[in-house]
Formats: structure tokens, sequence, C-alpha cells
């Protein structure tokens, strides 16, 4: 009587074929986190910039109108634009600051508002 031990080949190849699968999807869930976590970078840093200029254009009393430009480097790949209202008290402006870039050929924005008040 034969009385070997061990795995045929058709559960060697079952395994290879599962080991695979779970694999490639493994790798498939890390690529998609690592892409998410680049686009949150991005947004995160455009925040915090588009924040400081409202933060600097509500220190002091604002004088309506637009105006645009971009970051220094190297921060250069993110513009913005800068909008101030008179807001419907007297004593008060509306400042609103839209910050855009571009990202894997899309353009992506932030927008941001706050109030300067006399």
């Amino acid at each position: 009587m034969d009385d070997r031990r061990g795995f045929t080949l058709l559960e060697v190849l079952v395994s290879l074929a599962i080991l695979s699968i779970t694999l490639l999807l493994a790798y498939e869930v890390l690529s998609g986190a690592i892409g998410a976590e680049n686009r949150s970078e991005r947004w995160t840093v455009a925040s915090c910039l588009g924040e400081t200029l409202v933060r600097e254009s509500t220190a002091t009393w604002p004088e309506p109108g637009e105006s645009s430009g971009t970051f220094a480097a190297p921060m250069d790949s993110y513009s913005w634009k800068r909008s101030i209202r008179e807001a419907a008290h007297a004593d008060a402006r509306e400042v609103h600051v839209t910050v855009t870039w571009s990202a894997e050929g899309q353009e992506e924005q932030v927008s941001l508002a706050g109030v300067a008040i006399k």
C-alpha cells in the first residue's frame, strides 16, 4: 500500500490561485489608500493656505474688490482668488477665498469665507 504524505498538485494550484487573488485585492486596497492620502494632503494644504488668506483679509478693514494670484514656492502649484464684498451690515465685509490646484489632470478647488468687522 502506498502511504505518501503531502499535498497533491491540484491542492497546491488551488492554494496558489487563492493566494494570488488575495494579494491582488490587497494591492488594490493599498493603492486606493495611498491615492486617498495624497488627495487628502492636497486638500489639507489648500485649506490651510486659504485659511491664511482669510485671516489676513479679516485682520484689518479690507476694501471691497477682487484679487488673485499664486502662492510663493514651494506652494506655487496652488492659485487663489479673493473677493471682498459689502455685507448686509455697514460695519462688516464678506471675504471669500477660493484656492485652486491641478491634480491628475483635473482642477480641484476649496472655498472658504469669513467676515471682517470694523
